[in-house]
């Protein structure tokens, strides 16, 4: 009887070392890739730690600061910490992990175009194609908001934003519009403005240009940003409904214009006045009121018509919300 010759195990180990070293050989090529697509955006001496083997990258930033200040946008952003998450062969997809970030945004050609979310904590997730922002979403955890278009500070359990690049050919010259070149999506839970009550918001806006926006004056041509709903509700149900129309005139100014339906219209038009909240039921129709003016402080309501009929209200409901 012949005997079977075993190998010595050490050369059935040979296969399995040999593909862990090729794998670490092509993973530190996507970290190097990793760390100089980051390296550029942060201050020369900007500690960038990077791990993550096997599998994922990840890129440790501690803190972080990133500035930028173009012509017409100024931006900062800051954090205790910054993570930077993605697969190795999917360059075109990130996730991000902030502590304690503090972001910063202002229009230097628009006075009061300024915006400052701070939190403890948020998320943010990119994904690119074909040159573009196919889904851009960000996540804050019990920001603080404010900005220079609304007077009070704003505080929510949690604040969600997302964009979407969608560029488009111009239309035809009959078309009353441009054609919708990006897509934004806001939402807040608990949002409070000022001394308000909390509020759920939900928004959705296009915003429209003669050409794919990559620059402010690029946009305010002729460009739009259109309101197509953004909505105020608390437990009982929805509490207003906002459509409209932002655009820059030629000095720059904002101009908004569009219509609010509302079943708390004293309400509404006491926190676009900026007076004191009313004590108000809930009516049983809504109202719709037109409004129209330039940010930030010069928004106006249409004035109630005389003698109108108060419309019936739901004294079976709470009373309205504080609105701010």
């Amino acid at each position: 009887m012949s005997s079977v010759r075993r190998l010595p195990l050490w050369t059935m180990l040979i296969p399995l070392v040999a593909g862990v070293g090729l794998w670490f050989w092509l993973w530190s090529g996507y970290r190097n890739d990793l760390a100089a697509t980051l390296r550029p955006l942060l201050p020369a001496d900007t500690l960038i730690e990077t791990g993550g083997f096997p599998y994922r990258l990840e890129a440790r930033v501690a803190p972080l600061g990133f500035a930028y200040a173009g012509e017409a946008l100024e931006a900062s952003l800051k954090a205790s910490q910054a993570v930077v998450h993605r697969v190795p062969w999917q360059t075109h997809h990130a996730v991000l992990n902030l502590e304690q970030p503090d972001l910063r945004l202002a229009l230097s050609a628009v006075p009061g175009a300024t915006l400052r979310i701070a939190a403890p904590a948020a998320q943010a997730s990119l994904k690119r194609a074909d040159g573009r922002i196919a889904r851009l979403s960000l996540v804050w955890h019990n920001p603080r908001i404010e900005t220079g278009l609304l007077a009070p500070a704003m505080t929510a359990e949690s604040l969600e934003a997302h964009l979407r690049e969608t560029p488009a050919e111009q239309l035809p010259a009959s078309s009353p519009r441009h054609p919708t070149q990006d897509q934004l999506m806001l939402s807040a839970r608990a949002l409070r403005i000022g001394g308000g009550d909390p509020l759920d918001l939900a928004m959705t806006a296009e915003v429209t240009a003669p050409h794919p926006v990559t620059s402010l004056n690029g946009w305010r041509d002729g460009g739009t940003v259109e309101g197509r709903t953004l909505t105020l509700s608390d437990a009982t149900g929805e509490v207003a409904r906002f459509t409209g129309t932002l655009v820059m005139d030629a000095g720059g100014a904002l101009s908004l214009a569009g219509t609010v339906e509302t079943v708390c219209p004293a309400s509404v038009r006491a926190a676009f006045a900026n007076a004191p909240a009313p004590s108000e039921m809930r009516s049983r129709k809504p109202v719709r009121i037109a409004f129209a003016g330039t940010l930030p402080a010069g928004l106006a309501m249409a004035p109630a018509v005389p003698g109108s009929m108060v419309p019936p209200v739901r004294a079976q409901e709470p009373p309205c919300p504080r609105l701010r």
